[in-house]
């Protein structure tokens, strides 16, 4: 009896989160899917029509069409987006990516101070290592906080291993793909062992991705991807099957091309 009542009282708030008429999705890519198209915006909200957005981000890009800056407005106290971080980021004269160099607004203060940098190292012309720094002061230092490792193959990144300040390994992410449309994402901890996936669906210019963590085959998380004809991502909206966190806020990011 008590199941039923528990089953009743969810029931309305499940239809109400489940989708009208919602589309087929398959494992097979159906677009050339293209999430490094070069936008010039992306707008966070919490809602559907993104008329009050929270955060924005402006891309900036070199006459070679190389990401050279990001700027980020946050929504400040007084309800206003104000820029209060952007990077910088820096090519060799071979185009590639060397440094990134993350600065914040100073406290009460005029002007922008560093804050985190990374520096990028490369085998044969292959992106091979990203190490990460952090810039203090009183005194002022800049501590190395950690490495990120990558593999590729054909051109596309199979394997990305993380390490902490002290090189030892955190976790590991391996890329699975289907006609060159990455299809899985997988978490592995330092011993090798599955902690977490996220799998990719596909229905037109819809893309889903699914987090599951490997104790348990239940979805925890879903996030849906909208893209036009050419393949460039429009929104990125995160959804939930279940029923307890459909109350939650809805996010969303818009992107500006």
């Amino acid at each position: 009896m008590k199941k039923n009542l528990y089953l009743l009282f969810f029931l309305p708030l499940w239809l109400a989160c489940k989708p009208v008429d919602a589309p087929l999705f398959g494992v097979e890519p159906k677009l050339a899917y293209n999430d490094e198209a070069l936008f010039s915006k992306k707008t966070y909200c919490t809602d559907a029509a993104c008329n009050d957005p929270f955060q924005e981000e402006l891309y900036l890009y070199n006459a070679s069409g190389k990401l050279t800056r990001i700027n980020y407005y946050s929504r400040t106290a007084i309800g206003k987006l104000e820029n209060l971080n952007y990077t910088d980021l820096i090519y060799n004269a071979s185009g590639q990516l060397t440094n990134k160099i993350s600065y914040h607004k100073i406290y009460q203060g005029t002007g922008f101070e560093i804050g985190s940098e990374s520096e990028f190292e490369y085998k044969n012309g292959v992106l091979h290592s990203e190490k990460m720094f952090s810039n203090f002061k009183y005194p002022d230092r800049r501590v190395a906080t950690g490495e990120i490792t990558y593999l590729f193959e054909n051109g596309k990144k199979t394997s990305q291993s993380s390490y902490d300040m002290q090189n030892k390994l955190s976790y590991r992410i391996g890329y699975t793909y289907k006609n060159d449309v990455l299809t899985r994402e997988t978490y592995y901890d330092p011993t090798g062992k599955e902690m977490r996936s996220f799998e990719h669906l596909f229905s037109g210019n819809l893309r889903q991705i699914g987090e599951y963590v490997a104790s348990s085959k239940e979805q925890v998380a879903l996030i849906e991807r909208r893209y036009d004809d050419q393949g460039r991502l429009l929104t990125q909206q995160t959804k939930v099957s279940n029923p307890l966190l459909c109350a939650m806020v809805p996010g969303m990011i818009r992107y500006s091309y």
